[in-house]
């Protein structure tokens, strides 16, 4: 007799499932503890990227995804439509300064619209975004620079000279009103001084009086998504047919793209190595929670053995056999996986300062990932691992005959007896216990060992950072003595360090 009714199997694996209440939970601890690895991993590596990502981001100065530089009105409210586009951000820089108490980290003087005040870290935490006239916001390093005390309504007069980066034309001197203002960020590249879209465009009209060009504006993007973003960003171009390679071409529209994403580094670092090197670890920590969980479902099933027996003396069908046992698993999965997820999130939220801390990145720049990547991946190689680990099981109590079934034994015998004249030793029945199913055994030493394996291997790589070669790939000295020409990269000074100065270091 053919048993075709799926009722009745779930209704054998349920109660099968109540008889064995102990067991179920050794399984299910098994499960939460493999969930619990994955999602304390996943946690732990996304944080660690988020965090130096938003390390790379303040020393970037913002967070878009990537700019497309001087366009027309026309060009940005194209590009802000474009499908790929998720929100768009403009800024018109008008003037900078960099001598005097900016000598050191200059002051970009540029109108920000709400969206690209937010990505460039410089939304007022006191008071508002200026909106008219000759208002302004800055950070307080800023202010104590130019001996202004941070108060609303303060009066601040800059000195600047009139540029958008491609221009120079002349220096100008104002008085604003403070209206909002925020606390300093040291790794912050510039120190932003905003102003309202009035006296950008004033500013911009005098100028024009003298020959220049109009300003350019830089129009900042968030895209759909965060990886291959140098790909989408010419997407655009091409699809609103404009080219991203030329200075002179008015139908250009050069983009750049954000490199503190991991994303767009791992573009043009990534090789060959890398990606075996992490595809071993991962199969790594799945083999590893296949072991422990295959481990439980075979001395599952060796024990149900009898009574999967039976049930074929009554026509169950191998398949549906497989069905009950992956039936079994699945259920345990609703309470094991759950409880995996929630330990395992905060676990790794609690170890990644502990993490950030050994690789000498500011503690004060903790990011802690909630990026569903967590919990899907999680869920996901956890039922992967669980539906690996029951399918052995479940093709042994299909294969067994109900007549084996009956006089099954999990021990294998692969040698005769031997009589022992010394008497019986606890240390000695421990070892000859190993070997009655040696396979077993092996398993059992195998899942220990990855176990240990898998935690030097998270060691290795969370301590395995060495800040002495991250800076050798961008100096070979201990520090760096010039003036702030040469770290701004500004390759027309004629001189960063005299002779005469070298002497008197050295």
């Amino acid at each position: 007799m053919n048993v075709k009714n799926r009722k009745c199997i779930r209704k054998l694996s349920l109660k099968s499932l109540y008889a064995n209440r102990r067991r179920n939970l050794i399984a299910i601890f098994a499960i939460a503890l493999t969930t619990l690895l994955f999602t304390s991993m996943f946690t732990i590596v996304l944080s660690l990227n988020a965090s130096y990502e938003t390390y790379q981001f303040r020393q970037v100065g913002g967070y878009a995804h990537g700019t497309f530089k001087d366009v027309s009105p026309q060009q940005a409210e194209r590009i802000a439509a474009h499908p790929k586009v998720k929100a768009a951000g403009a800024r018109k820089t008008i003037g900078i300064t960099a001598e005097g108490v900016f000598a050191k980290i200059p002051a970009e003087i540029s109108y920000m619209d709400a969206n690209c005040t937010k990505w460039s870290y410089a939304t007022p935490t006191t008071g508002r975004m200026p909106e008219s006239g000759k208002e302004v916001t800055m950070d307080t390093a800023a202010l104590q620079l130019l001996g202004v005390t941070p108060e609303l309504g303060a009066e601040v007069t800059v000195s600047y000279s009139i540029t958008d980066k491609d221009q120079t034309a002349f220096t100008v001197t104002d008085t604003f009103t403070l209206v909002g203002y925020w606390d300093y960020d040291a790794l912050m590249p510039v120190h932003y001084i905003n102003i309202s879209r009035d006296y950008a465009d004033d500013i911009e009209a005098q100028a024009m009086k003298t020959g220049l060009q109009p300003f350019r504006t830089d129009l900042n993007v968030m895209l759909a998504s965060g990886t291959n973003i140098q790909g989408q960003m010419e997407q655009v171009d091409t699809d609103l047919g404009y080219t991203w390679d030329s200075y002179t071409d008015p139908n250009s529209v050069r983009i750049g793209v954000n490199w503190g994403y991991t994303s767009s580094q791992l573009e043009s670092q990534l090789d060959p190595e890398h990606v075996i090197a992490i595809a071993a670890f991962l199969l790594l920590v799945i083999f590893t929670g296949y072991l422990i969980i295959y481990n439980i479902f075979q001395i599952s099933v060796a024990g149900d053995i009898r009574f999967y027996g039976l049930l074929k003396t009554i026509g169950t069908t191998p398949r549906q056999l497989k069905r009950i046992i992956r039936q079994q698993a699945l259920l345990l999965c609703l309470v094991g996986i759950p409880a995996g997820l929630l330990l395992g999130y905060g676990i790794g939220a609690v170890l990644v300062p502990v993490v950030l801390r050994s690789t000498q990145l500011e503690v004060g720049i903790t990011t802690i990932s909630t990026s569903p990547v967590i919990f899907v991946g999680s869920v996901l190689f956890a039922l992967l691992t669980v539906l690996l680990s029951c399918s052995k099981p479940g093709k042994m109590a299909a294969k067994v005959s109900p007549v084996e079934a009956a006089k099954y034994t999990d021990a294998v015998q692969t040698r005769k007896k031997r009589r022992s004249t010394r008497g019986a030793k606890l240390h000695q029945m421990a070892f000859a216990n190993l070997g009655r199913n040696k396979k077993k055994t092996v398993l059992v030493v195998v899942s220990l060992a990855l176990s240990v394996t898998l935690f030097n291997a998270l060691c290795a790589f969370v301590g395995g950072f060495s800040m002495e070669k991250y800076v050798s790939f961008t100096t070979c000295a201990d520090f760096i003595v010039s003036t702030p020409d040469y770290f701004r990269y500004n390759l027309s000074a004629d001189e960063f360090i005299t002779q005469e100065q070298i002497e008197d270091i050295s």
